[in-house]
């Protein structure tokens, strides 16, 4: 499923770009689709290096080719992400890479970019109007993973210190609370909490990571407010 979710939301992104590369990015503030899309196929080059590396450490990240502009940005955006995909189709797995939490599986960067990928071909359709459709399982583990990395956003947590925060999927059984200290605790469940959001998988994600959202909040509202102003992503 990863890497279909790279090639399918890649697609959607390039498709985006070459349609409207001027077009503002509201979720990524002061970028536009073509910034987003050089940025993306860096890190599509570098997640390929440290994939194919197998190497405790961490490989350098690329200069993108200055001035690189219209269906030559598209071009070389296309050509990191089947760079990607191939490194990956080539590689174990389970063979150690460097990783931002030290040396692990390989399988972290078919992870980390399918969830990267989905991420801002998101963000740049929805620029066009028409945001790409993340799929359900897909958000679901996207939202667990920014849940592992919350600890390093959670160091002042004043704006809702031992409160709980209910993620509610409603089109899946999964359901997660996060209580808010440093670092911030997690466990799965249905547990009564300060604040409930209710919403699909997508729309959770998408709610976490500070994007616009079709959910709904239950209790205090307050700490949908303290997110969004302290936990920036």
């Amino acid at each position: 499923m990863a890497t279909d979710t790279i090639s399918s939301a890649g697609a959607a992104l390039s498709a985006a770009l070459r349609a409207a590369p001027d077009a503002a990015v509201a979720s990524c503030p002061g970028w536009t689709v073509a910034t987003l899309a050089k940025h993306l196929a860096a890190v599509h080059a570098w997640a390929a290096a440290n994939v194919a590396a197998a190497s405790p450490e961490m490989q350098p990240f690329p200069t993108p080719p200055p001035d690189l502009a219209g269906e030559d940005l598209a071009v070389w955006a296309d050509e990191q992400r089947a760079l990607l995909l191939d490194a990956l189709a080539a590689a174990d797995p389970a063979h150690e890479a460097w990783t931002f939490g030290g040396p692990a599986p390989a399988m972290f960067w078919w992870r980390r970019q399918c969830h990267e990928t989905a991420m801002h071909a998101w963000d740049a359709t929805a620029a066009l109007g028409s945001p790409w459709t993340i799929p359900g399982d897909v958000a679901a583990d996207g939202l667990v993973e920014l849940f592992d990395f919350l600890p390093r956003k959670f160091e002042d947590v004043s704006w809702g210190a031992g409160k709980t925060i209910h993620f509610h999927r409603t089109d899946g059984d999964a359901e997660w609370v996060l209580t808010v200290t440093a670092p911030p605790e997690i466990r799965e469940g249905h547990v009564k909490s300060d604040l409930a959001v209710r919403g699909s998988a997508a729309d959770l994600w998408l709610w976490a990571m500070n994007r616009p959202a079709e959910v709904e909040l239950i209790g205090d509202t307050a700490l949908a407010t303290g997110w969004r102003e302290n936990v920036k992503i």
